[in-house]
């Protein structure tokens, strides 16, 4: 459905003056960290964390040198292959730029880094494969804005389940846990908590889990049943199919990498 130019990741502060985007092609921020600042058609715009910038084609678009401002993002330039993605996915049929911060960074983050990794592997079908996962990336964007803001209730009750979960992730959580911390029903508070993060209760947690795990295999001398223990799966091998599921790898793998650097 696209045909993609470019797919970057970009780190520390800009260097130059700025950085020219071009204008041949639509372009895609999304800012993981920091804060930048884009010059499009004239406008100035400022993005920060969590936000996403969804640029035209046709609008002469760089990122500017902040003061000393550290960002990370991810800057995809792409084209649909043909109009009716356009008729498909209204958001491409704007002509001026679109801002909007999500409420599924965790989701979004996911999905960006595969898509840079594929396309810095470059194995074979490497096009067709970041074509098909900017095409699901796009689908998931637009479904969150066309659903529009959510209310401020609806943000402030996921901002505190995922307190929650911060806390407490090594042990088991269900919605009986996450409804009892914001005062509503399990059913609501699961139902509530997918439709903001894109992620069902289960899915945040182990998500949560395998950041730390990444972490403890790269940086720690554990053994990745330590490590499984440690984050409460009981069953190793559960573990390496849920951390190969979601990292990509397995944690062997990890360890191997770790043990080539020593």
């Amino acid at each position: 459905m696209f045909d993609i130019f470019d797919i970057r990741q970009e780190r520390g502060i800009l260097r130059s003056e700025q950085a020219v985007l071009g204008s041949d092609s639509f372009t895609l921020v999304w800012v993981r960290f920091g804060q930048t600042s884009y010059r499009i058609a004239g406008q100035l715009m400022q993005c920060r964390k969590n936000d996403l910038l969804l640029i035209p084609a046709g609008l002469p678009a760089a990122e500017l040198r902040g003061s000393g401002s550290i960002r990370e993002s991810v800057v995809v330039r792409f084209s649909p292959a043909t109009s009716a993605a356009v008729r498909l996915l209204p958001i491409l049929a704007r002509r001026t730029p679109l801002r909007w911060v999500t409420h599924m960074p965790e989701l979004l983050l996911e999905k960006l880094l595969y898509i840079v990794e594929q396309w810095s592997d470059r194995d074979r079908y490497f096009s067709v494969m970041c074509a098909a996962l900017l095409t699901e990336l796009i689908v998931t964007i637009s479904r969150e804005f066309d659903e529009g803001e959510k209310p401020p209730s609806s943000i402030h009750h996921i901002e505190v389940m995922k307190r929650y979960i911060e806390d407490h992730y090594r042990s088991k959580i269900t919605k009986i846990e996450l409804g009892g911390c914001i005062n509503v029903s399990p059913n609501y508070a699961a139902s509530l908590f997918r439709k903001v993060t894109g992620l069902t209760i289960s899915e945040y947690v182990h998500r949560r889990r395998m950041k730390t795990a990444h972490y403890m295999l790269r940086h720690s001398q554990l053994t990745a049943q330590d490590i499984s223990e440690h984050l409460g799966y009981s069953d190793p091998s559960y573990f390496n199919r849920i951390f190969k599921r979601i990292v990509g790898k397995l944690p062997s793998d990890v360890i191997a990498e770790r043990s080539g650097l020593e």
